[in-house]
């Protein structure tokens, strides 16, 4: 008797707590401003939410509950809402959305945390528990161009003069501000002893940067807004390059469909940045400059007052960013932002968003809620992205305009004085091709690779450009090398080092080359099969491997260079032996010739094996694999099976000079074992190889 007494005792109790947790409150809950009687509120350890189907029905939503699946339904004659009890996810129009928080059941009703509908429905909550109360107000977000504050902002940027100084012997940014005056903006930058500067002009977004060598920036308010005469806004910050030292960099973001040109003075201590503005009509103050735009020209009018109308935005989540993709007119003008910690301002100048009613957009990927459509005025517009990500990077290449949101990234900087460093902390996904034809290479990466102001630097001495696309997967960058350079690609824990070299005219030395034939002697290699004359012929791949390497050999000692082999005979030589000989002989270049073999017999090419080793040679052992492999696919027409590392092959593992293994073709494969048995193939695989020798010679032996 008494257990079951105390058994009632703890059930009471359990209601008592679960019931006083759910139970209903005196909260009041208001909707742009009116009050909503319609929809329950329970608040639970601190959380207030809202009966889901009560608000689905107050947004004018048909609601029904399939109890066998456990979800709500909201529908409209143009949107689709699915919430699932016990779930923290939602499908909007059939797209997976996420959740803060678990729908779950109390008293027969559904309730969803009130922040999540803010989100959901583009809602601005407030939530007083004072007074009891639930404040769900519609977003107004605009963030112009125009300034449409009361107060205006200071000239003065920021300034020292109340801030202590610790070390006098460093040089300090004392002082940072502009004036307007007769069509003229003039920076102003102070320091505290004689300063030393370089600067440049970047595009996509369009800014003159201001580097101040071996200074600190410790001012505060480090961005202004101007908006005014295509002046968009002035930023500084503290910067240390990678040889630690540190610099301050001062950058002018502007608009180049109004500003051309600058000029700087410098006078010991301070640097005068002048830029011509575009004349204003006299009668009029405080002109914006899409009104200068407009008017600077009326014999053209018509031309510079096109408006581009933007027929859609398209956002593409995926694995490692969100992508906004719009087609633009070169016309159009962009300029981006950060306006506080959730949201991101797009200005687009000379366009406008074909929208009617709807201009508010769900994404709720994690890293984009949702993003505003606004036409500001008649010349300009502008998108606000509800967005936390830690980088966004703006991109304009080729009449289209991308905006990439994500949290992790790696950054594309100048390894001073002339190299590249792409730093990341996933490099060994991030794969990198060079193309000594085009002179061009390539980093691939799944997520984005920001390329810091630096780099720009390099543009008219080793790289003539340098830029970024941004595919559905995946960010590809581009550089494009001088063409009196070559480049060296190396990885260096969680760095890759992309250094520059001016080609060699005449190289001093021909390199030593060490050849090794695969295989020989007891060790047949792989055997391949061929019926001739109505007989089963076998071939042995050691044979075929000695038939091109001793080609490959003729071939480099009449062009001068100094050649060794380990076997030039039918014989077996150890694998530990091959490379023994090469090291001892401090060889250049290590070629292994092999010819491959598979089950499937349709299977057919050339591949080039290697083993990235830290930098012990004249050339990347990945850079030696794609020259080899790209001379014999270009000039004898074997398919391409690429460049494979193999880090575990002994030949690879233990030479201490660059190495290759070149698989050159599949015995396997019946058209493939007929080249074989040409020599007219096998020769000119020989040249093709030899050719990719010379060219390593020309452009990298020093």
């Amino acid at each position: 008797m008494n257990k079951i007494k105390n058994l009632v005792a703890v059930i009471t109790i359990f209601l008592l707590i679960f019931i006083s947790a759910f139970a209903a409150t005196s909260y009041k809950l208001y909707v742009d401003g009116k009050l909503i009687s319609s929809v329950k509120i329970l608040e639970n350890k601190g959380n207030v939410y809202l009966a889901l189907a009560d608000f689905l029905r107050l947004k004018g939503f048909k609601v029904s509950y399939n109890s066998k699946t456990k979800s709500v339904l909201g529908k409209n004659s143009k949107d689709t809402y699915q919430f699932y009890v016990d779930k923290a996810f939602y499908y909007y129009n059939k797209n997976k959305k996420t959740l803060s928080t678990k729908v779950f059941i109390n008293g027969g009703k559904s309730y969803i945390l009130a922040k999540d509908i803010a989100l959901i429905f583009g809602y601005l909550i407030q939530i007083d528990k004072m007074k009891n109360m639930v404040s769900l107000n519609t977003k107004k977000l605009q963030f112009s161009d125009s300034s449409s504050s009361k107060k205006q902002p200071s000239n003065t940027l920021t300034s020292r003069s109340s801030l202590p100084r610790t070390v006098q012997e460093s040089n300090y940014i004392a002082d940072i501000r502009y004036t307007i005056e007769n069509n003229k903006f003039i920076l102003i930058v102070s320091a505290t002893q004689t300063l030393s500067y370089k600067t440049y002009k970047l595009f996509n977004p369009d800014r003159i940067v201001l580097d101040v060598l071996n200074s600190i920036d410790n001012l505060p308010n480090n961005r202004i807004e101007i908006n005014k005469n295509g002046v968009f806004r002035i930023r500084h910050a503290q910067n240390i390059d990678s040889s630690g030292n540190k610099f301050s960099r001062i950058v002018i973001d502007y608009d180049s469909s109004l500003i051309k040109d600058y000029k700087i003075l410098n006078n010991g201590n301070q640097v005068k940045i002048e830029i011509d503005l575009p004349k204003v009509i006299e009668s009029k103050t405080n002109i914006d400059s899409s009104e200068v735009y407009q008017s600077k020209d009326s014999q053209s009018s018509n031309a510079s007052s096109q408006i581009y109308m933007i027929q859609k935005i398209d956002v593409i989540p995926s694995d490692g960013f969100t992508l906004a993709k719009i087609e633009i007119s070169p016309t159009v003008v962009s300029d981006i932002y950060r306006a506080d910690e959730s949201f991101v301002v797009l200005n687009l100048k000379g366009a406008q968003f074909s929208v009617q009613n709807n201009n508010f957009y769900q994404v709720n990927d994690g890293r984009v809620d949702f993003y505003v459509l606004s036409n500001i005025d008649q010349n300009n517009s502008q998108i606000i992205f509800s967005s936390k990500a830690k980088v966004f990077v703006l991109n304009k290449l080729d009449g289209k305009l991308e905006v990439v949101f994500a949290d992790q990234y790696s950054s594309l900087r100048l390894n001073p004085p002339s190299s590249l460093v792409l730093s990341s902390p996933f490099v060994s996904q991030i794969n990198y091709f060079y193309d000594q034809n085009s002179n061009i290479i390539k980093l691939e990466s799944q997520y984005p690779i920001t390329i810091a102001d630096d780099v720009y630097s390099l543009q008219g001495s080793v790289i003539t450009t340098v830029y970024s696309v941004y595919q559905e997967d995946k960010c590809v960058v581009y550089i494009q090398i001088n063409p009196d350079c070559v480049t060296n690609i190396n990885k260096n824990g969680s760095n890759i080092i992309i250094s520059f070299l001016q080609k060699l005219q005449k190289p001093q030395k021909k390199l030593k080359i060490f050849i090794d034939p695969g295989h020989g002697g007891s060790d047949p290699g792989a055997i391949y099969t061929k019926v001739v004359d109505g007989k089963k012929v076998t071939y042995n791949e050691k044979d075929f491997n000695l038939d091109i390497s001793l080609k490959l050999k003729e071939k480099l000692k009449n062009r001068g260079y100094e050649v060794f082999m380990s076997r030039e005979k039918d014989e077996f030589v150890d694998l530990y032996d091959r490379t023994k000989m090469a090291n001892s002989l401090n060889a250049d270049l290590f070629i292994s010739i092999h010819n491959n073999a598979i089950d499937n017999s349709s299977v057919r090419g050339t591949m080039v094996l290697y083993k990235e080793k830290q930098q012990n040679g004249i050339i990347p052992d990945k850079q030696f694999a794609q020259i080899v492999l790209d001379s014999i696919i270009k000039q004898v027409g074997t398919q391409n099976k690429g460049i494979v590392e193999r880090p575990n092959l002994v030949v690879l593992r233990t030479s201490n000079m660059p190495a290759v293994l070149v698989e050159v073709a599949f015995g396997t494969n019946p058209q493939d074992l007929d080249l074989l048995l040409s020599d007219s193939f096998k020769d000119a695989v020989a040249k093709a190889i030899a050719d990719a020798v010379e060219y390593i010679n020309t452009n990298y032996n020093r």
